[in-house]
């Protein structure tokens, strides 16, 4: 270890474009105890000021848009929230400078000290180790998608903040030569799901409730006509699909699912401990045991009606809006 009894913080930022104004859009990472054991992940999206100024090419690459970014919150708040867990903290980067000269000059604007202890770049230890390879052309370049080929590490995806912070962490860990196959993250995701048909068959809707990191995300959702049971299958995959659009697939791969529901007769088939007769539900059961294996595990909590009424309420105020309900 750098430096006992010291937290490690792993951070990526994505910016409007890659002038000293550029704005931060994104902010992403993994914060790990002194033996680099994963102990938290956090990933904000960040509300632009003045997104006229960024450069096209650059939104492009990190996927913004208004409707993906509706959501986003802003840095003072961001910073502020994070400041307490950074400080003391070493913050690790590819090219630690880069999001370091933007993050110092975001923490001086809100009157902040620096938080961080200290700071290491690892694309400057990828140098050292892989100067041989480079100079044989065995390794094309120094970029962090090039040495992760190298090194057989899931690269997740270019330009995404927490994507980029994570496979910093694993090149590091790499050259280093820890086991990392002991500390990759197995992020929780805690989700609340809930499904409602009026007359049984009948108008549907589902609600979902999504849990991750810093954020919560809610979905109330038409489904057209069905039964009671199928609502509660479809809230259930809406939810999975909406993970893997949200985080990625490669995130997805490596995160745990907590998943939530008040159907007894569906939670227990998606458990294994009910058969599944009705055709329907069949079809709407492979569906989940396919989606299944894109997570690194999925735990199902039976929980009673009353513990889920924040996922009810979507399914009704659904309803309301479609004039079914009162």
């Amino acid at each position: 270890m750098f430096f006992p009894q010291r937290k490690y913080v792993f951070l990526d930022l994505e910016t409007s474009n890659n002038k000293p104004d550029g704005e931060i859009l994104q902010i992403a990472g993994i914060m790990t105890d002194d033996t680099f054991e994963i102990q938290e992940s956090f990933d904000f999206l960040i509300k632009p000021k003045n997104i006229q100024k960024g450069d096209p090419k650059i939104l492009n690459l990190i996927g913004y848009s208004e409707e993906k970014w509706k959501d986003a919150q802003d840095l003072e708040k961001v910073l502020k929230s994070m400041w307490p867990k950074w400080k003391d903290a070493t913050l690790v980067g590819w090219v630690s400078h880069f999001d370091w000269a933007r993050l110092e000059k975001a923490f001086f604007d809100l009157n902040l000290e620096d938080p961080f202890h200290y700071k290491i770049d690892v694309a400057s230890m990828a140098l050292v180790v892989f100067k041989e390879h480079l100079k044989n052309k065995i390794l094309p370049k120094l970029s962090l998608t090039q040495v992760c080929n190298y090194l057989g590490i899931e690269r997740g995806k270019e330009h995404n903040a927490f994507d980029d912070a994570y496979a910093v962490y694993k090149v590091f860990l790499n050259i280093l030569n820890i086991d990392i196959g002991k500390t990759y993250l197995k992020e929780e995701i805690v989700v609340y799901t809930d499904g409602g048909s009026l007359n049984n068959p009948g108008p549907s809707a589902i609600g979902v409730i999504i849990k991750f990191g810093n954020e919560i995300k809610e979905y109330a959702e038409e489904i057209g006509v069905a039964t009671n049971n199928q609502a509660e299958y479809q809230a259930v995959l809406f939810a999975l699909k909406k993970i893997k659009q949200l985080i990625g697939g490669q995130r997805a791969k490596e995160s745990k699912i907590v998943l939530h529901l008040d159907s007894e007769l569906v939670g227990k088939q998606l458990m294994g401990e009910y058969k599944v007769e009705e055709e329907e539900l069949q079809k709407l059961f492979v569906e989940y045991w396919n989606l299944k294996k894109d997570f690194g595990e999925i735990e199902i909590h039976l929980i009673p009606r009353e513990e889920n009424t924040l996922a009810d309420k979507l399914v009704k105020s659904k309803l309301v809006k479609l004039k079914l309900i009162p």
